[in-house]
């Protein structure tokens, strides 16, 4: 048995035992066969995705939203994190603000879904909260009593229109992490595209099976065959390097009339945001564990909208819509498989192609954050 078959065989054991597979992958993750990928357990671990929210999640920058959702003064969006429910408004300052969802009340949710309000009531005692998070008022409370309450912010950063959280206070700023990767996806202008479709979802598997799955373009020849290839061949694929906040690579858009720097890009912000982005428009998810074997995830599209005008445009945003949801419809069924060959725990243990080294950089981003 080799040193890695052990590695995998450990997933039956002790968490210390589970993170022992994950710390002998680290260290022997390149052999002269080539770059292995992850060990099973730590798709399959419940302990695994419980030490995954207090290492990751609640640590690291999650993408919620984008800055064309909140045109309007009071203008919201909601999003559930790892457990933690978020609110985002912009207020009468025109200001964009990040809260918990939460009345520091009684823990009543304040708010649901997406809307335009003018205060922030809770449904639970009536508690309201000026947009800017101050207590408006307080139904049979003296004010003396009340005084100091207010919504608990969050930590929020706005990079390329792209709203990130994060639960850690603390936490060091996103922005000089993804400045490479700004380098390369800038000139197709995401802070200044429109939103014209989200989409809540759910998939049985593990969270990083998801992220992995748009971190590598390898797949689309076979499972993408009628969706995506023709238009992104899989032999265009250019891995770029990545950095200590994402992976990156490029397929070229064999569209007729088009020149050679017409690329879609395509990107893993660590630890849980995918993107692709091109002249063709820009398509992302946030992608969140509620399980080791079940995630949420929301999708967004956002088109530039100066690039056609009138039925052309709805056309374009409608074709975009079908062809995502075809797609994501395909990779539904693969991940679901793989989620349940990882169970078998005897997977995984073939190297990587040249395709999926961007996987192989999550792996060692995600061991990084969870051992270190």
């Amino acid at each position: 048995m080799s040193d890695y078959d052990t590695g995998l065989n450990r997933y039956h054991q002790s968490t210390d035992d589970q993170l022992s597979a994950l710390s002998h992958w680290r260290a022997n993750s390149e052999t002269d066969q080539g770059k292995l990928p992850m060990p099973p357990i730590v798709y399959t671990s419940e302990d695994i995705f419980n030490l995954e929210t207090q290492k990751i999640f609640n640590k690291e920058w999650v993408c919620v939203g984008h800055t064309s959702e909140l045109q309007q003064p009071g203008d919201y969006i909601t999003f559930d994190l790892v457990g933690h429910p978020v609110l985002i408004v912009r207020d009468r300052k025109n200001e964009i603000r990040a809260y918990s969802n939460v009345c520091p009340h009684r823990s009543g949710r304040l708010a649901s879904g997406s809307g335009n309000i003018k205060i922030i009531t809770c449904p639970y005692h009536a508690w309201s909260f000026e947009l800017q998070g101050n207590l408006r008022g307080a139904p049979g409370m003296d004010k003396v009593q009340v005084r100091d309450v207010c919504l608990n912010e969050l930590n929020f950063e706005i990079w390329q229109g792209l709203i990130f959280v994060n639960l850690d206070p603390g936490a060091e700023p996103l922005s000089p992490r993804l400045a490479p990767l700004l380098d390369h996806i800038e000139q197709h202008g995401l802070a200044a595209r429109t939103m014209t479709f989200t989409k809540d979802g759910e998939f049985d598997c593990n969270w990083k099976v998801l992220v992995e799955n748009f971190c590598e373009s390898y797949h689309v020849f076979k499972v993408h065959r009628k969706t995506l290839e023709p238009n992104t061949p899989t032999s265009t694929v250019k891995i770029l390097p990545g950095g200590i906040g994402f992976n990156h690579h490029t397929m070229d858009v064999v569209t007729a009339g088009q020149d050679e720097d017409n690329r879609d890009h395509i990107c893993c912000i660590y630890p849980s945001m995918t993107l692709s982005i091109g002249r063709q428009g820009a398509l992302w998810l946030s992608i969140i564990p509620l399980s080791s074997k079940r995630l949420r995830y929301r999708l967004w599209l956002a088109t530039d909208m100066n690039a056609k005008h009138g039925p052309e445009l709805n056309q374009l945003i409608q074709s975009d819509i079908e062809r995502t949801l075809a797609f994501m419809a395909e990779d539904a069924v693969i991940i679901t498989g793989v989620q349940q060959g990882l169970e078998s725990g005897v997977g995984s243990r073939g190297p990587l192609n040249d395709l999926e080294k961007t996987n192989w950089e999550f792996g060692h981003y995600y061991a990084q954050r969870m051992l270190d």
